[in-house]
């Protein structure tokens, strides 16, 4: 257990030294570390979720401005790493913190490597970093929920989770795979009836539906300006 959590901790010290940096965390690059250096006025956590094979890996790759990778790989763990991004009307320097989150990690046995005959250590396992051992909703400014809008049982992801955010913490659903259109299950207005029909308090913060593809970029833009909301938030 406190192998995991010392995955989440220090990844500071660690930004510079790639090799030695634990699974599931990214180090800035030099740009990024340049601009960190000179103070930060805020933190902001975003934290994007959403059933397997969604498209959750992908945008955390596209927000770093890394290349679209058609291979679909099953990502064991939570991930985090931190991205350009500020607000247009401020000099502020924003530290956005993005985590790529998955609900149920895989556990990976120690001792991987070398192993010793009746070693005590070959068959413990390392608990993964997933939703269920972290609360990934801690101190979180905004959430994007993605699904597919050719796969309903993504959607019915959307239809179980949604109500689970907290109601202060805005929230962008995105509907991926916008390239595969013609093949389409899941309607907008299927979407926006169901986030206008959830049964939220007074003063809740705000849902919004965009649609993407990790394919061609598409929706990029839409998300970098929904950042404004929990940034202004957290003004």
């Amino acid at each position: 257990m406190f192998s995991a959590l010392k995955k989440l901790v220090g990844s500071e010290q660690a930004a510079g030294r790639d090799k030695n940096i634990p699974a599931g965390l990214q180090s800035m690059n030099q740009a990024l570390q340049r601009r960190f250096a000179k103070g930060v006025q805020y933190n902001m956590k975003i934290v994007i979720r959403g059933d397997r094979n969604t498209g959750k890996t992908a945008l955390w790759h596209r927000l770093q401005g890394r290349k679209f990778v058609e291979e679909y790989i099953p990502t064991q763990e939570i991930q985090v790493t931190s991205i350009h991004w500020n607000y247009k009307t401020t000099d502020d320097i924003v530290k956005v913190e993005v985590w790529d989150v998955v609900d149920k990690g895989k556990c990976k046995k120690r001792g991987d490597g070398l192993k010793m005959e009746n070693d005590p250590q070959e068959a413990e396992s390392e608990m993964a970093l997933d939703a269920e051992f972290l609360d990934v909703y801690k101190n979180c400014n905004g959430v994007v929920m993605m699904f597919d809008i050719t796969k309903q049982w993504t959607f019915n992801y959307i239809l179980r989770e949604l109500p689970k955010v907290p109601t202060h913490v805005p929230v962008c659903v995105l509907g991926n795979y916008r390239d595969m259109g013609e093949h389409r299950v899941i309607l907008p207005d299927d979407v926006r009836d169901f986030i206008d029909n959830l049964d939220r308090p007074p003063g809740s913060s705000y849902f919004r539906y965009a649609e993407s593809s990790m394919k061609n970029s598409f929706g990029l833009k839409y998300l970098h300006k929904f950042f404004n909301i929990p940034f202004l938030q957290l003004q």
